[in-house]
C-alpha cells in the first residue's frame, strides 16, 4: 500500500528574528548533498577565478607575471595560506614596485595570524600606492589586532579620508571577508574561524565608525556603528557610540536613549564601571551627580584617553561634559582647545572653537602660560600675526624661562618682519632647549631674512646635527651655498639628500624643482 504524503511541511523555518547564517545552518542540515554541491562550485575554477578578476578590476597594475599573481590568489581564497605567502613573496622579490603583490603578502600573513608582518606588508604597499583606501582599512585593523589602539585610528582615519562615503569601505570589509579566505578553515574549525570572523568584523566597523566621526559624517558613523552592533549584539562601546551620535548630532533623543540603556547594560555587567557611571550621565542630562566635582574630573579623563587615541571630535564631547559639571574648569576648556585644533589640522574648520577655548581657559586663569602659547599658535596659523606678538609678549612677562613661549614669539616676530627681534628670541630658545629642532631651525631662517647668512648657515647645520634627515634644511643650505656662500661641491651634496628626502616623503613638486636646481648647477 503506498504511504500518504505528510501534511507536514519538510522544510520549517522560523523567521522571527533569525540570522541569515542560521537558515544557512538549518539547510545545510536538511540537505547536506545540496550544500555539498554549492561548497564544490564556490570552490571551483571559475568562480575564484571571477573573484580574481573582480579584485584586479579593484586594483590596475601591469603584472610582470600576471599568471604568477592568479595562483596566489587562487590558492589564497581558497585558504592554501603557506602556499600562497610564497608566491606573494616571490613576486615581491620579482618586482618590488607590486604594490597588490606587498598586500596581499599582508593579507595571507594576517589569515596566519602574523600580525606583525601583516602591518609591515601593508605599510610597504602603501608607501607605493598611498591613494587607495583599502590597504589602509585592513593596515588599521592589522594594528586593533596588535594592541595598537592609537595608530589603528589613524590609519582608519586615513582610509576614510581618502573614501569618504560608507558603501565603499563596507563593501571591500564585506568582499574580503566573505571571499578572500581569511577566514576559511581547510582543517574543519569551521565555528572557531566564524567567531573570529564575527570579532574582527564587528571592531573593523566599529574603528570606522569612530574615524567617520572624526570627519563629521555622522550618517555614515552611524551606519558603521549599526552594523558593529549587528555583528556583536554583545559590543558595549559601539553602542555607547551610536547613543552618544545620537544625542550629539543626530538630535534623536528616543533612539539614544535605547542604544545608552543598552550599553550600561553591558557596561555592568563587564564590571566597567567608570564606563557605566559616564553612559549613565549622559543618557539622563537632567540628574545631577552626588559628586559634580568628581564627574567633571572622570569626564575630562575619558577625554584625556580618546585624545591620545586621536579621537579628537570624542574628546571635545567629553570635555563638553566636563564643563557641564563644572563650569570653571580651566583644563576642559584648554584641552579642548587643543582637541579642536587637532581637528583643524584634519581639515576641518574648527579654528575659531580652539581660540574660543583658549581664551576662555585664559579668563578663567590669567596666568595659564600653556593656553597663552596655544592661543599665540592658534592666531598664528589664522595669519593674525601682529595679535600673536602682542598675546605672546605679554606672556613672556608671566614666564621669562619658558622655551616654547620664545619659539612662537620669534616665529611671530619672523611673520611680523621683526628680524633682529626674531633673532634675539629664537636665540634664547635655542639656549632654553638646545635640542629643539624646531628652534634651531626658525633661527636659522630668521638670519636669513636677516642677511645674517654665515649665521645661518651655522643654525642650519645645528638643526642638521639635532635632526640629519630634516629635507628643508638641506634644501636651505644647498640654496646658500649656491647663492650667498658660493660652493658647488656642498651646495650639490645638500641638493642631492634633500631630493631624496623629498620623494620619501613623496613631496614630488619639491622633488622636480630640486632637480632643475641640480640641473642648473651641472657643469656644461
Amino acid at each position: 500500500m503506498k504511504r500518504s504524503a505528510s501534511r507536514t511541511s519538510r522544510t520549517v523555518f522560523s523567521t522571527q528574528g533569525d540570522a541569515w547564517t542560521t537558515l544557512g545552518d538549518q539547510l545545510r542540515q536538511k540537505y547536506p548533498e545540496l550544500a555539498e554541491k554549492v561548497a564544490r562550485f564556490q570552490e571551483s575554477d571559475q568562480v575564484v577565478g571571477r573573484l580574481v578578476d573582480q579584485v584586479s578590476d579593484l586594483f590596475p597594475y601591469a603584472w610582470r607575471n600576471p599568471t604568477r599573481f592568479h595562483e596566489g590568489m587562487m590558492l589564497m581564497i581558497r585558504g592554501h595560506n603557506v602556499a600562497a605567502l610564497g608566491v606573494f613573496t616571490e613576486l615581491c622579490e620579482e618586482d618590488p614596485e607590486a604594490y597588490l603583490a606587498h598586500y596581499f603578502l599582508g593579507y595571507v600573513c594576517g589569515s596566519m595570524g602574523q600580525h606583525k608582518q601583516e602591518v609591515e606588508c601593508y605599510r610597504r604597499a602603501l608607501r607605493l600606492r598611498p591613494e587607495f583606501p583599502q590597504p589602509q582599512l585592513d593596515l588599521g585593523c592589522a594594528l586593533w589586532s596588535l594592541g595598537n589602539e592609537a595608530k589603528a585610528y589613524e590609519a582608519m582615519k586615513r582610509a576614510v579620508s581618502l573614501a569618504r562615503d560608507f558603501p565603499l569601505l563596507d563593501y571591500w570589509l564585506t568582499f574580503a571577508s566573505d571571499n578572500l579566505g581569511r577566514y576559511l578553515d581547510i582543517y574543519g574549525n569551521e565555528d572557531k574561524a566564524q567567531a573570529e570572523k564575527a570579532r574582527d568584523i564587528s571592531r573593523a566597523y566599529y574603528l570606522m565608525g569612530n574615524a567617520f566621526m572624526e570627519y563629521g559624517l555622522n550618517a555614515a558613523a552611524r551606519q558603521a556603528f549599526k552594523n558593529a552592533v549587528r555583528v556583536d549584539p554583545e559590543y558595549a562601546q559601539a553602542y555607547y557610540r551610536l547613543g552618544a551620535l545620537h544625542i550629539k548630532k543626530l538630535r534623536n533623543s528616543k533612539r539614544s536613549a535605547k542604544y545608552l540603556k543598552q550599553a550600561e547594560k553591558l557596561f555592568a555587567r563587564n564590571n566597567e564601571a567608570v564606563q557605566a557611571a559616564l553612559t549613565h550621565q549622559l543618557a539622563h542630562p537632567g540628574e545631577r551627580p552626588s559628586d559634580a566635582a568628581r564627574a567633571a574630573q572622570l569626564w575630562l579623563q575619558e577625554g584625556l584617553r580618546l585624545h591620545k587615541l586621536g579621537l579628537y571630535q570624542a574628546a571635545v564631547d567629553a570635555y563638553k561634559m566636563a564643563i557641564k559639571f563644572q563650569p570653571v574648569f580651566r583644563d576642559a576648556y584648554y584641552n579642548m582647545g587643543i582637541a579642536y585644533g587637532s581637528l583643524e589640522e584634519q581639515g576641518l574648520d574648527t579654528l575659531e572653537r580652539a581660540i574660543g577655548a583658549f581664551k576662555h581657559a585664559i579668563r578663567l586663569d590669567t596666568e595659564f602660560i600653556h593656553a597663552y602659547i596655544a592661543l599665540g599658535a592658534a592666531y598664528l596659523r589664522r595669519g593674525e600675526n601682529q595679535q600673536a606678538v602682542d598675546l605672546l609678549e605679554q606672556a613672556a612677562l608671566l614666564d621669562p624661562d619658558n622655551p616654547n613661549l620664545f619659539y612662537y614669539l620669534g616665529t611671530a616676530y619672523r611673520m611680523t618682519r621683526q628680524f633682529d627681534q626674531a633673532v634675539r628670541v629664537l636665540e634664547r630658545a635655542v639656549q632654553k632647549a638646545p635640542d629643539s629642532v624646531h628652534a634651531q631651525f626658525n633661527l636659522g631662517l630668521a638670519l636669513m631674512d636677516g642677511e645674517r647668512y654665515e649665521e645661518a648657515e651655522q643654525a642650519l647645520r645645528d638643526s642638521l646635527r639635532i635632526k640629519p634627515d630634516l629635507a628643508d634644511a638641506h634644501y636651505l643650505l644647498g640654496q646658500l651655498y649656491c647663492t650667498q656662500l658660493p660652493d658647488a661641491e656642498r651646495a650639490q651634496y645638500h641638493l642631492r639628500k634633500c631630493q631624496k628626502l623629498y620623494l620619501k616623503l613623496k613631496d614630488y613638486d619639491k622633488a622636480d624643482r630640486i632637480r632643475a636646481l641640480l640641473a642648473q648647477q651641472a657643469p656644461g
